[in-house]
């Protein structure tokens, strides 16, 4: 959902112990800008990795074997280039070479299957983000559905059952082939 609101450019710092899921944080950055997440792995023997995507590109730095925070400038990677997003893994190490327009994320481990994410942004960006998941109306019914609901877009199971049954009855169609972006979420 986060990489919905990118629009190149930005530089995302990603903090949190080993282990907190910053890699697979940047994974779902991928999915969300158009990039293979099966070719994002942690980037530690590399420095950094670029993967190409539909929308805009991801470049993911692990800056946690860099020495100081002027190797980050040294390795050629632009930071706020608008042809991609930049998610650095291990920030904190590089800290006086970020943009004051940093998004910060951190993660944090509460059990061995369960993250808290934090998000620190401008406040606009902060705003745009708040937007994107308030409740949106069920697609049957248009009662509130609140952003983490199981059954989204649909409030629950009767109104899941509901459209399965319009799809079922014929009374939808599909009238041209669909695209990737029909199935993107707003």
């Amino acid at each position: 959902m986060l990489a919905t609101l990118l629009v190149g450019g930005e530089t995302i710092a990603l903090r949190g112990d080993l282990g907190a899921g910053k890699t697979c944080f940047a994974r779902g950055l991928a999915t969300g800008l158009g990039c293979d997440e099966r070719q994002v792995s942690s980037p530690t023997f590399i420095v950094l990795q670029r993967y190409r995507g539909a929308r805009i590109d991801l470049v993911h730095v692990d800056a946690y074997r860099l020495s100081n925070p002027e190797q980050l400038r040294d390795s050629g990677l632009e930071l706020g280039a608008l042809d991609c997003v930049a998610a650095i893994e291990w920030s904190e190490r590089v800290e006086s070479e970020l943009p004051a327009d940093t998004i910060t994320v951190s993660l944090l481990a509460t059990s061995p299957t369960e993250r808290a994410i934090t998000i620190n942004a401008s406040a606009e960006f902060a705003q745009r983000l708040a937007a994107s998941m308030s409740p949106r109306p069920c697609a049957i019914c248009k009662t509130p559905v609140e952003f983490l609901c199981a059954s989204k877009p649909f409030c629950g199971k009767r109104c899941r059952d509901v459209d399965l049954g319009r799809w079922i009855d014929g009374r939808y169609q599909i009238s041209r082939p669909i695209e990737q972006t029909d199935l993107d979420e707003d």
